[in-house]
């Protein structure tokens, strides 16, 4: 037992490091494989793992080659990042589930924000940026991200 459940590993440990998952009828369970996709820095095939965080595409050939990605493509807001004025913000998935939007120049650039960034100015400090905040007291307004600024608008 493991702290993901049932696995099985083999006997030459530690020389072998090999390890698999295992399922409640003690079947191993397989990767899948990407089809039509290969590795960019080995060309080796990519298969859909798990990992602590959840599901990713990563390489056959791990060990030897790291390469990873995630499973879900950020998507482009079209808003340009307020610190580097280069990447624009893309909508990401936390380890938790949970949507934020950072720089799509990370990890140059490591600007990130919880709340959906709009591409307008805040009237009242300058900012580059406003972000849309929805709460169930106040509903849906524009609030500027900066702490010390303050201002949001319910329209």
């Amino acid at each position: 037992m493991g702290k993901k459940g049932r696995f099985i590993g083999c006997s030459g440990y530690p020389e072998c490091d090999y390890t698999a998952n295992v399922d409640k009828e003690k079947n191993v369970i397989e990767t899948e494989v990407v089809a039509d996709r290969v590795c960019p820095d080995c060309n080796s095939p990519l298969h859909i793992k798990v990992g602590r965080y959840g599901k990713f595409i990563g390489c056959s050939n791990y060990p030897n080659c790291k390469h990873m990605e995630p499973l879900e493509k950020p998507s482009d807001t079209g808003v340009k990042c307020p610190i580097c004025n280069e990447g624009s913000m893309l909508k990401r998935k936390s380890r938790y589930g949970k949507y934020f939007y950072s720089c799509s120049k990370y990890p140059a650039c490591k600007y990130a924000v919880w709340n959906e960034p709009l591409n307008e100015k805040c009237p009242k400090c300058g900012w580059k940026i406003l972000t849309s905040k929805t709460t169930k007291r106040r509903g849906t307004e524009k609030v500027c991200p900066q702490k010390d600024c303050g201002y949001s608008d319910k329209g």
